[in-house]
Protein backbone atom coordinates (compact mmCIF):
# COMPACT_ATOMS: atom_id res chain seq x y z
CA UNK A 1 0.00 0.00 0.00
CA UNK A 2 1.51 3.30 -1.20
CA UNK A 3 1.26 5.78 1.66
CA UNK A 4 -0.19 9.28 0.51
CA UNK A 5 3.13 11.64 2.23
CA UNK A 6 0.72 14.81 1.65
CA UNK A 7 0.37 17.57 4.71
CA UNK A 8 -3.38 16.92 3.94
CA UNK A 9 -3.40 12.90 4.67
CA UNK A 10 -0.68 13.29 7.67
CA UNK A 11 -3.34 16.00 9.37
CA UNK A 12 -6.19 13.80 8.56
CA UNK A 13 -4.46 10.65 10.12
CA UNK A 14 -3.55 13.08 13.11
CA UNK A 15 -7.01 13.80 13.68
CA UNK A 16 -8.03 10.54 14.03
CA UNK A 17 -5.32 9.37 15.93
CA UNK A 18 -5.88 12.24 18.45
CA UNK A 19 -9.11 11.51 18.90
CA UNK A 20 -8.48 7.81 19.74
CA UNK A 21 -5.59 8.42 21.91
CA UNK A 22 -7.90 10.45 23.94
CA UNK A 23 -10.81 8.37 23.95
CA UNK A 24 -7.74 5.67 25.63
CA UNK A 25 -6.89 7.88 27.93
CA UNK A 26 -10.19 8.80 29.21
CA UNK A 27 -10.96 5.41 29.37
CA UNK A 28 -7.56 4.64 31.33
CA UNK A 29 -7.93 7.23 34.13
CA UNK A 30 -11.14 6.09 34.38
CA UNK A 31 -10.45 2.33 35.24
CA UNK A 32 -6.92 3.17 37.09
CA UNK A 33 -8.15 6.59 39.50
CA UNK A 34 -8.45 4.90 42.22
CA UNK A 35 -5.61 2.74 42.03
CA UNK A 36 -3.05 5.60 40.80
CA UNK A 37 -4.64 8.35 43.20
CA UNK A 38 -5.18 10.87 40.12
CA UNK A 39 -8.29 12.02 38.32
CA UNK A 40 -7.17 12.95 34.01
CA UNK A 41 -8.01 16.72 35.35
CA UNK A 42 -5.38 16.58 37.91
CA UNK A 43 -3.50 14.41 35.75
CA UNK A 44 -2.93 17.46 33.28
CA UNK A 45 -2.70 19.75 35.75
CA UNK A 46 0.03 18.42 37.35
CA UNK A 47 1.50 17.98 33.91
CA UNK A 48 1.05 21.71 33.27
CA UNK A 49 2.87 22.73 36.46
CA UNK A 50 5.97 20.30 35.99
CA UNK A 51 6.17 21.49 32.33
CA UNK A 52 5.56 25.44 33.38
CA UNK A 53 6.29 25.35 36.80
CA UNK A 54 3.92 27.67 39.08
CA UNK A 55 0.99 29.22 37.67
CA UNK A 56 -2.16 30.95 38.77
CA UNK A 57 -5.22 28.75 38.58
CA UNK A 58 -6.98 31.50 35.87
CA UNK A 59 -4.22 30.41 33.63
CA UNK A 60 -4.41 26.93 34.71
CA UNK A 61 -8.32 26.73 33.93
CA UNK A 62 -7.55 28.28 30.44
CA UNK A 63 -4.86 26.30 29.30
CA UNK A 64 -7.21 23.41 30.08
CA UNK A 65 -10.23 24.52 28.79
CA UNK A 66 -12.08 24.40 32.01
CA UNK A 67 -14.04 26.78 34.06
CA UNK A 68 -12.74 28.35 37.14
CA UNK A 69 -14.76 26.11 38.97
CA UNK A 70 -13.51 23.09 38.18
CA UNK A 71 -10.18 24.24 37.74
CA UNK A 72 -10.62 25.49 41.90
CA UNK A 73 -12.37 22.38 42.84
CA UNK A 74 -9.19 20.36 41.04
CA UNK A 75 -6.66 22.16 42.64
CA UNK A 76 -8.44 21.62 46.35
CA UNK A 77 -7.68 18.00 45.59
CA UNK A 78 -4.27 18.31 44.75
CA UNK A 79 -3.47 20.56 47.78
CA UNK A 80 -5.50 18.58 50.43
CA UNK A 81 -3.83 15.14 48.93
CA UNK A 82 -0.02 16.90 49.34
CA UNK A 83 0.33 17.11 45.65
CA UNK A 84 -0.02 20.94 45.05
CA UNK A 85 0.44 24.16 47.25
CA UNK A 86 -1.08 27.53 47.28
CA UNK A 87 1.41 30.35 47.82
CA UNK A 88 1.42 33.89 47.00
CA UNK A 89 2.09 35.46 44.22
CA UNK A 90 5.35 37.40 44.89
CA UNK A 91 4.16 39.89 41.81
CA UNK A 92 1.15 40.39 42.80
CA UNK A 93 -0.18 39.57 46.34
CA UNK A 94 -3.75 39.52 45.01
CA UNK A 95 -3.21 36.24 43.37
CA UNK A 96 -2.33 32.64 44.32
CA UNK A 97 0.22 30.21 42.48
CA UNK A 98 -0.19 26.97 42.39
CA UNK A 99 2.87 24.44 42.42
CA UNK A 100 3.54 20.80 42.02
CA UNK A 101 4.94 19.28 45.12
CA UNK A 102 7.70 16.73 45.29
CA UNK A 103 5.01 14.27 45.78
CA UNK A 104 3.03 15.37 42.94
CA UNK A 105 5.41 15.14 40.81
CA UNK A 106 6.45 11.47 41.68
CA UNK A 107 2.59 10.66 41.13
CA UNK A 108 2.41 12.06 37.92
CA UNK A 109 5.36 9.78 36.81
CA UNK A 110 3.69 6.58 38.53
CA UNK A 111 0.39 8.13 36.05
CA UNK A 112 2.76 8.41 33.06
CA UNK A 113 4.78 5.12 33.76
CA UNK A 114 1.18 2.82 33.79
CA UNK A 115 -0.10 4.88 30.84
CA UNK A 116 2.79 3.85 29.09
CA UNK A 117 2.93 0.10 29.89
CA UNK A 118 -0.76 0.38 29.00
CA UNK A 119 -0.14 1.51 25.72
CA UNK A 120 2.88 -0.48 24.97
CA UNK A 121 0.10 -3.49 24.35
CA UNK A 122 -0.88 -1.65 21.39
CA UNK A 123 2.49 -1.61 19.76
CA UNK A 124 3.22 -5.51 20.17
CA UNK A 125 2.68 -6.09 16.36
CA UNK A 126 4.97 -3.84 15.37
CA UNK A 127 8.44 -4.88 14.56
CA UNK A 128 11.95 -3.02 16.30
CA UNK A 129 12.25 -0.94 12.92
CA UNK A 130 9.16 -0.35 12.44
CA UNK A 131 8.45 1.27 15.95
CA UNK A 132 11.74 2.90 15.60
CA UNK A 133 10.74 5.05 13.01
CA UNK A 134 7.34 5.38 14.85
CA UNK A 135 9.45 6.94 17.75
CA UNK A 136 11.98 9.13 15.23
CA UNK A 137 8.97 10.44 13.70
CA UNK A 138 7.15 11.29 16.72
CA UNK A 139 10.30 13.02 18.56
CA UNK A 140 10.22 15.43 15.38
CA UNK A 141 6.34 15.74 15.33
CA UNK A 142 6.17 16.70 19.34
CA UNK A 143 8.95 19.39 18.95
CA UNK A 144 7.47 20.87 15.72
CA UNK A 145 4.07 21.25 17.35
CA UNK A 146 5.43 22.76 20.54
CA UNK A 147 6.85 25.34 18.11
CA UNK A 148 4.00 26.07 16.95
CA UNK A 149 2.26 26.27 20.13
CA UNK A 150 4.72 28.68 21.94
CA UNK A 151 3.98 30.68 19.16
CA UNK A 152 0.61 31.26 19.69
CA UNK A 153 -0.53 28.78 16.30
CA UNK A 154 -3.10 27.13 18.33
CA UNK A 155 -4.76 29.73 20.59
CA UNK A 156 -4.01 31.39 23.58
CA UNK A 157 -1.73 29.81 26.20
CA UNK A 158 -0.58 30.45 29.61
CA UNK A 159 1.12 33.50 30.44
CA UNK A 160 4.52 33.57 32.21
CA UNK A 161 4.39 34.07 35.79
CA UNK A 162 6.90 37.31 36.26
CA UNK A 163 9.94 36.77 38.51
Amino acid sequence: MKIDESGAHVAAELAVLGSRLARIAQRFAKTREASLGLTQPEYRTLRALRRRGPRRMKDLANWQLLSSQTMSQTVDRLVVAGLATRTEDPVDRRHLLIEATSEGLGNLAAYEAAFVEYLEGALDELDASNLADIAEALVRLNAAISAKREAGYFGSRPRAVHA
